[in-house]
């Protein structure tokens, strides 16, 4: 097996790309990061999503109806599926990638049609389980029967997958374990950030857009930044807010929740919790406006719940030189280390606390300075980018393995007789 200098990648997500959120930054920054080490990138993904800049991006044919951009399963994925694997046929037969690199479970089931249909070697890009995410979004109970079937479909996906690769070490490890899969089978690559972009020195404090936000200027203030949903933790975030405030009577923060779409949806709810004045409600934030936003920040809060998945915002938080109070979860335990202050899981008055010791905490800038230098040592998106070239030469070793094995076992047609 021996790595090549360079490839022709064939990238498939599934999914309306780009849109602001985590998984769609986790694309972006790879697809970068391949092609600044001299790789060529070509994206087939959906009719809907922005394009981004540097980037080669094909999109399935026109769906009026489909307007879906935010994370979570879909009814309509089938039919979308079909269409994207026709897409990446054509682009496919006029690029002739060397490898195709397939981002979540839709895209992956597209490769292995690929590779059935032409031979491109491929591997798994998994940011979270199949039945977990299922269940976790509301669309099936665990231990049921159509869990169970699912589990079932994603057992098959992994197995046929000649390479698997996780942004989270619990998550991997959960497959192992889970699927009877070995350690070369599925491995973690962890996520990154841009160290560089994403920096106090390159976004300092913006006090013009402090008194835009009518943001207070006497009050520490708490970033969020994600999909404004329940496994994201939202509702835990807006229940600590009033056990901080109304419990245990600390006035002196004030919230800043970048996201979307049911912003207005929350900002009802912190109303009704008694806590509207503490929270500043942006919608959307664009990608590369986050960093302005983030720098007006003291502390930022991660209170993601999806147990299956990782959370990339960590990363950003940390490269912004912030301190972060997140859950007791694999993903947080992992990025972090003994730099964040956490809360048991799931616990909005468990998170209050933590909220109050770190707003309260004398080091709290040196902890976010050591958040800082933890992400430039550690969380390179060149270190990601070399790691999947890695997986790739791999892909390409056993995939043709596998030719050569389906060769050998052909029947041979029209031999005569001697």
């Amino acid at each position: 097996m021996q790595r090549k200098s360079a490839y022709n990648i064939l990238c498939v997500a599934a999914t309306p790309f780009f849109v602001d959120r985590g998984g769609h930054i986790h694309i972006y920054e790879q697809a970068r990061a391949l092609q600044k080490l001299g790789n060529k990138v070509t994206m087939v993904t959906y009719h809907i999503g922005r394009d981004m800049p540097d980037l080669d991006i094909r999109r399935i044919v026109n769906i009026p109806w489909y307007k879906k951009t935010d994370a979570g399963p879909s009814y309509q994925k089938p039919y979308l599926a079909l269409l994207l694997l026709l897409k990446s046929i054509q682009v496919a037969r006029e690029i002739k990638p060397d490898v195709v690199h397939a981002h979540g479970w839709d895209s992956c089931w597209v490769a292995w049609w690929l590779w059935k249909l032409l031979g491109i070697p491929y591997i798994f890009d998994m940011q979270g389980s199949f039945s977990g995410e299922i269940a976790e979004h509301g669309y099936s109970a665990k231990g049921g029967p159509y869990y169970n079937f699912l589990s079932s479909i994603e057992r098959l996906t992994l197995k046929k997958s000649p390479v698997v690769l996780t942004s989270s070490t619990q998550i991997c490890q959960q497959s192992r374990e889970r699927f009877n899969l070995s350690d070369d089978h599925a491995w973690a690559i962890l996520d990154g950030v841009d160290t560089d972009e994403f920096s106090p020195d390159t976004y300092p404090h913006d006090p013009v857009l402090h008194e835009k936000l009518g943001l207070p200027t006497d009050k520490k203030i708490i970033v969020f930044m994600g999909l404004l949903k329940t496994y994201q933790g939202v509702d835990d975030m807006i229940e600590a807010a009033r056990v901080l405030v109304h419990e245990r009577g600390y006035t002196d923060a004030h919230f800043l929740v970048m996201g979307f779409p049911d912003e207005d949806l929350y900002a009802a709810k912190a109303a009704e919790k008694g806590v509207k004045e503490y929270f500043t409600f942006t919608g959307k934030v664009e990608y590369r406006e986050t960093g302005h936003y983030m720098a007006l920040a003291d502390v930022a809060i991660a209170p993601k719940i999806a147990i299956t998945e990782g959370d990339a915002k960590i990363y950003f938080y940390m490269a912004m030189g912030l301190p972060v109070v997140a859950y007791e979860r694999p993903a947080s335990l992992e990025i972090l280390g003994d730099l964040g202050f956490y809360a048991k899981f799931h616990d909005p008055v468990d998170l209050a606390r933590a909220l109050h010791e770190a707003l309260e905490n004398p080091d709290l800038k040196a902890r976010g300075a050591a958040n800082r230098q933890k992400a430039v040592d550690e969380y390179s998106w060149t270190a990601v980018a070399r790691r999947i070239m890695d997986a790739y030469a791999i892909a390409e070793d056993r995939m043709s393995g596998r030719r050569r094995a389906n060769r050998s076992n052909e029947p041979v047609i029209g031999t005569q007789r001697t």
